[in-house]
């Protein structure tokens, strides 16, 4: 792809979050995602792992409905999204952060999702290192937060782990899939890995 089709393509999602009023142009992978996997139902409880700047957090929102809700995590601030919606300043990689997600749950989640990434230093293969750290935190909090058939959506990035990690999230959930959503640049490492319902000797384990 060359620079100039690929500014294009990086405007048109960008100016289209614009008028969309999304927080950012990430909102349309996770449509995308939504509209092939149906992840986010009405009445559901979904967490938004490294939310910042909320992108996400908004789209679940329109799904999840009057009876569903929204937990959103980072270390950075999320600003307020109108209806059930709950910000959690918190840092993913702390070993607390499952009790700290436990004490504002009523019931177990229904889906755990992450587009997040470390702060990249530009040494790819440190960068993609740290990426891979966040992803364990975050399998870690959708393995002791999600019901039984619940599912999972991550950002990943291709590296020497990642086959590795796949293989981890197949021994949890019965389905998983690798996308890479129309909104990601077709250059870019990241893929999207989208895991559906949980299996249920993971609760057994973590009782």
């Amino acid at each position: 792809m060359s620079e100039f089709v690929k500014r294009r393509k990086s405007e048109f999602f960008y100016l289209k979050a614009k008028e969309e009023k999304y927080r950012a142009r990430s909102a349309y992978k996770l449509l995308d995602l939504q509209k092939k996997f149906h992840l986010i139902k009405q009445g559901n409880f979904v967490i938004d792992c490294g939310a910042a700047p909320g992108s996400w957090s908004q789209v679940a929102m329109q799904f999840v409905g009057d009876k569903g809700k929204v937990l959103a995590i980072d270390i950075l601030p999320v600003s307020q999204l109108s209806g059930s919606f709950t910000f959690l300043k918190a840092n993913l990689m702390k070993p607390d952060i499952i009790d700290k997600i436990k004490e504002l749950l009523d019931r177990p989640a229904d889906l755990v999702m992450s587009d997040a990434a470390p702060e990249f230093s530009g040494i790819r293969m440190m960068d993609i290192g740290r990426a891979m750290d966040l992803n364990l935190a975050i399998l870690e909090i959708a393995k002791k937060i999600l019901k039984t058939g619940g599912n999972f959506v991550c950002k990943a990035f291709q590296g020497p782990d990642f086959q590795d990690f796949v293989k981890e999230v197949r021994k949890i959930f019965k389905d998983v899939h690798l996308e890479k959503p129309e909104a990601s640049l077709k250059e870019s490492a990241e893929v999207y890995i989208v895991a559906l319902k949980l299996k249920k000797e993971m609760n057994k384990q973590r009782e």
